[in-house]
């Protein structure tokens, strides 16, 4: 297990800015950590089930990214993951090479399809039907990847209009920023990641259906004569604000058994500093 890599997750929902800051800042010093994300939202979710609350403020998503990379040195971090329907593609493409330049290559970018018909409603965002949203989800990708390559793209797309667009200034990430993929599809979402991603983010928490995801992600390389190694798979645990974060080594190790190259800890709320080194300590037995 010692090429296991960890990370932390820490939605910016229900917390200060101050609190937010330094849990990145102690993960910063800790090198056991590689990455930190954040979610893409309006409003925090309540449960499980998962469902949007409008009392629970959400800072936006990139913005803040953006904010903590700058307030740390060593830590990459992305946004788990970006709902391409919030922002054109242009657009998203252009906030991902400014941020992979201004944090000196320490940006990670997450894509997802989008999925919150209720944040999407109360704020005039189209949303779609599931075809439709693959549909766009696909050229949206096509496009940012191949701007950040530095490719002259024109597009005539149903979701992606563009015409000889170019970004003469890029991060230092070559040929672009890693591109993680989240979701669970197999007839879309998979095969996206087979062609595009350097990172698949598993969206569940059971070790068995990551292990059957897999192998359906394998088979999609192998289709289209890409080494399935060369796709980092990450998967989530959680656990929860009264349990002893010790309860991580057995949930990481389980994720690591079924196949996933990182595991990333999803901190209960309200979430604070102090919890980071705990959960550094539990996880340090797995390598």
């Amino acid at each position: 297990m010692s090429s296991t890599a960890f990370g932390i997750s820490t939605g910016p929902q229900a917390i200060e800015w101050p609190q937010l800051r330094d849990i990145w800042k102690v993960a910063d010093e800790i090198t056991l950590f590689e990455s930190a994300w954040v979610n893409d939202h309006f409003y925090g979710f309540s449960g499980p089930p998962f469902v949007p609350d409008v009392q629970q403020g959400s800072a936006d998503g990139w913005m803040t990214l953006a904010a903590l990379l700058h307030e740390t040195k060593r830590i990459r971090g992305g946004v788990l993951v970006t709902g391409v329907h919030f922002r054109s593609a242009g657009v998203l493409a252009h906030m991902a090479a400014t941020l992979d330049w201004s944090s000196e290559g320490r940006l990670e970018i997450g894509l997802g399809a989008g999925w919150s018909p209720e944040e999407c409603g109360a704020f005039g965002i189209p949303l779609g039907s599931i075809g439709e949203r693959m549909d766009r989800f696909e050229e949206h990708v096509e496009a940012l990847v191949r701007l950040l390559e530095g490719e002259t793209v024109s597009m005539a797309g149903d979701h992606v209009q563009f015409y000889q667009a170019k970004f003469t200034l890029l991060g230092p990430q070559k040929p672009h920023p890693p591109i993680c993929i989240g979701g669970n599809g197999e007839k879309r979402t998979l095969p996206l990641a087979a062609k595009y991603a350097q990172h698949w983010n598993y969206e569940g928490v059971d070790p068995q259906e990551l292990r059957q995801k897999l192998e359906v992600l394998q088979k999609c390389c192998e289709n289209i004569g890409r080494n399935p190694a060369e796709i980092k798979v990450s998967g989530k645990v959680r656990y929860g604000a009264s349990e002893d974060p010790k309860v991580l080594q057995e949930r990481a190790e389980k994720m690591i058994q079924a196949g996933a190259d990182i595991v990333i800890v999803s901190f209960p709320r309200p979430t604070v500093p102090s919890m980071v080194e705990p959960v550094a300590d539990a996880l340090s037995d797995l390598l």
